[in-house]
């Protein structure tokens, strides 16, 4: 093929090949290698922002050691942590890199800026919780409110922390069900896990009980316990004394502080103890009963023949019945 031919080749259909290739170089040695260069820059910023922030927070929330339950509460606080950072750093680089690649395209990065302002305060105006769902959920987590496997009351809902994340926060209560909780809607949070829990017992005895052989039992089944099991147990078990006079029972109340969670184990087993023992010594539990009487059918007969006088001393026969206790 002669050069006229090649010529003609690239000037067809008003199209100069030569001059279009010539530009295409220039653009990619000069605007194109820039964009190359500022997506590999943002993929390495992520990469090493990414790394920067799990090594900082293993430094901050490493794991003790001591305790397999708090170890694994740190866990999910770091992935939470880890995961919050890491999505608030992809979103501004890609952002900031989307900007500089549109410069580069020759695009008017004002009209995109203003564009986006509006665009963003009218989704701030329409995700106003969203945006509260999402702070609220960075505080509880930053600042340690209560974690992943704790048992809170929130509002009328109670149940272990399942799953907190940046914007909701899931319990599971003792039925199995899930409740999924805004976090902007968390205003009191009751934790009866965090750090330490502490078993409340109070035992009724009758009033001619011997008070200072039924606390020195329950004092006795307290110390068993905690010998037992030691590393449910954090500090001596104490009998406080008499809480309070009932009706007809005497109340005294106990304490012991255990480890998180581990008080409704050993209040189960603490009570039965207590009551075997009792039952043992002849110590009486009082509780209500109700006494019923069975009137005789002679009875009910003779009743129901006799007349019944009203308020204005007319008499109605047939209904009247008589309670007799002997």
């Amino acid at each position: 093929m002669s050069v006229a031919q090649m010529d003609t080749l690239f000037t067809l259909h008003g199209i100069d090949a030569n001059k279009l290739l010539d530009l295409t170089i220039k653009w990619l040695l000069g605007s194109g290698l820039r964009i190359v260069l500022i997506l590999l820059l943002g993929w390495a910023a992520i990469r090493i922002g990414r790394i920067f922030i799990h090594r900082s927070l293993n430094l901050a929330l490493h794991d003790t050691g001591k305790n397999a339950v708090a170890d694994i509460q740190i866990v999910k606080r770091r992935n939470t942590l880890s995961g919050l950072f890491v999505t608030v750093l992809r979103a501004a680089v890609v952002i900031l890199a989307a900007l500089m690649v549109f410069r580069e395209l020759n695009f008017e990065i004002g009209p995109i800026l203003a564009s986006a302002g509006i665009v963003g305060l009218a989704i701030g105006f329409g995700a106003q919780s969203l945006v509260k769902d999402v702070i609220t959920g960075a505080f509880i987590v930053l600042e340690r409110q209560f974690s992943v496997g704790d048992v809170v009351r929130i509002g009328d809902r109670s149940g272990v922390v399942e799953n907190l994340g940046v914007r909701t926060t899931t319990l599971r209560d003792i039925e199995g069900t899930a409740h999924i909780i805004s976090n902007n809607k968390i205003e009191i949070v009751s934790v009866m896990t965090k750090d330490w829990s502490q078993f409340v017992l109070d035992v009724d005895v009758a009033y001619n009980t011997d008070l200072d052989k039924a606390m020195g039992i329950i004092q006795k089944v307290l110390n068993d316990y905690a010998k037992e099991f030691p590393s449910n147990v954090l500090s001596e078990p104490q009998v406080l004394g008499i809480e309070s006079f009932g009706d007809n029972s005497v109340k005294i109340r106990s304490t012991l502080k255990t480890a998180p969670s581990k008080h409704w184990d050993a209040g189960r087993l603490i009570r039965r103890r207590i009551k075997s023992e009792f039952e043992r010594l002849g110590i009486a539990i009082p509780f209500q009963q109700n006494a019923a009487w069975k009137i005789p059918v002679q009875e009910k007969a003779f009743n129901s023949s006799q007349p019944r006088e009203t308020e204005d001393g007319s008499a109605v026969g047939s209904d009247l019945r008589v309670d007799r206790r002997e």
